[in-house]
């Protein structure tokens, strides 16, 4: 007799390694960085966009592929990007962007804002969500804020010539942005506010 979970459950199973994943792979390019020069990150992040922006479109256009990658990495993916560009390009050339625009460590720490902040803002808005704003909600935008704040603290020991009051801008901006931007944009647009704001911040 064989048992089979149910589609619910598979799911809770999955979640804890799907947010891991989330985590680890948003905090990777932010530690690249942090160890490499800005013009060895370009070329490393640029190389992730080409990648995995081929996979997606590769695997949207092979029903084999796509069939493939959902059977096998189902725990690092959503199935509503089955049909769609998933996260990851989005999120890599926010990454190329912030490089390439900003100082180092304000993009370091927009990408850890990013990072933290998404996590927080999906576990916090899933589980205690009730105020909706644009589809998402007001608690999980608390939460992103507190993550962000954190993480902030976490940076200031970093020597990454950061004030708590530009990383304080940065984290505020970081969670109005995803809590406005719809889907997948938000692994591009929160990076890059939250560290233009920051930048400005620095040069006022």
């Amino acid at each position: 007799m064989h048992l089979r979970l149910s589609e619910h459950s598979e799911d809770i199973l999955n979640k804890p390694i799907r947010y891991l994943w989330h985590l680890l792979g948003g905090l990777l390019l932010p530690l690249i960085y942090y160890f490499a020069t800005k013009k060895t990150a370009l070329i490393i992040f640029g190389t992730f966009f080409i990648f995995f922006f081929l996979v997606d479109f590769l695997r949207l256009h092979y029903l084999k592929l796509n069939e493939w990658i959902f059977r096998y990495l189902k725990t690092i993916i959503r199935e509503k990007e089955r049909n769609r560009f998933s996260g990851n390009p989005y999120y890599i050339l926010g990454a190329f962007l912030s490089v390439l625009l900003f100082e180092k460590g304000i993009a370091i720490a927009s990408l850890c804002f990013l990072a933290c902040g998404d996590l927080a803002a999906s576990i916090v808005g899933k589980k205690y969500g009730r105020i909706k704003i644009r589809g998402k909600s007001l608690e999980g935008g608390l939460g992103s804020l507190l993550a962000c704040l954190l993480i902030g603290i976490v940076l200031l020991v970093l020597r990454l010539k950061l004030s708590f009051g530009i990383l304080f801008i940065g984290a505020l901006t970081a969670s109005i942005v995803e809590l406005f931007s719809p889907g997948r944009k938000d692994n591009l647009t929160v990076p890059l506010f939250s560290g233009l704001i920051m930048q400005l911040v620095r040069f006022i």
